[in-house]
């Protein structure tokens, strides 16, 4: 997870040594903005609601105002995203990625991040192992060319490539989708 310190720590907030992450980037009411650098937050007080995540998704930046369109690659929200969820959604640590996070939804609600996945992941988790398949139904079509650009030429089987696939699944009906980024 992004902004996760390696070692055990203790809470800025609470006072309690735990796992914590940086307080640099989240919305956290103990401090104001001058106040929260190099600062840490633990997981409890996370859970509480003391600190929070923004995050970009396909429905638009998610922050304690709730979604804003800030892209035109943004999708029309559903018809209702619970309060609650919004809530749940911001206590959830941001994933770590080349660009910036973007998550991904699904059936009317934000996806579960899985982590990254290389080639040789798709054609294990392919029911056929047809992983050029599998890839392509995961991955929106504009995006679609990261597969067969990655290819060697003369070469039918992908081994590696330059990005890193960032993998999501719905909660509501298990569909895997994906998204990709490089530096």
């Amino acid at each position: 997870m992004s902004d996760l310190v390696k070692d055990k720590t203790i809470c800025s907030i609470c006072g309690k040594l735990d796992n914590c992450f940086i307080l640099d980037y989240t919305a956290v009411s103990p401090f104001n903005s001058d106040e929260k650098e190099g600062k840490v937050g633990c997981y409890s007080c996370l859970q509480e609601g003391r600190f929070e995540f923004w995050h970009d998704t396909e429905y638009g930046m998610i922050d304690e105002n709730g979604v804003t369109k800030v892209y035109k690659h943004n999708i029309d929200n559903p018809p209702v995203i619970a309060s609650s969820r919004l809530i749940e959604f911001r206590r959830t640590p941001q994933f770590i990625s080349w660009q910036q996070e973007f998550w991904l939804c699904h059936c009317d609600d934000f996806m579960i991040y899985k982590g990254t996945w290389e080639p040789s992941d798709f054609y294990k988790n392919s029911k056929d192992g047809d992983g050029r398949g599998l890839f392509m139904q995961m991955t929106d079509k504009e995006l679609n060319h990261l597969w067969d650009d990655s290819l060697p030429e003369g070469e039918t089987v992908l081994k590696e490539w330059y990005s890193t696939y960032y993998v999501f699944e719905c909660a509501h009906c298990g569909q895997l989708r994906g998204n990709w980024d490089c530096d």
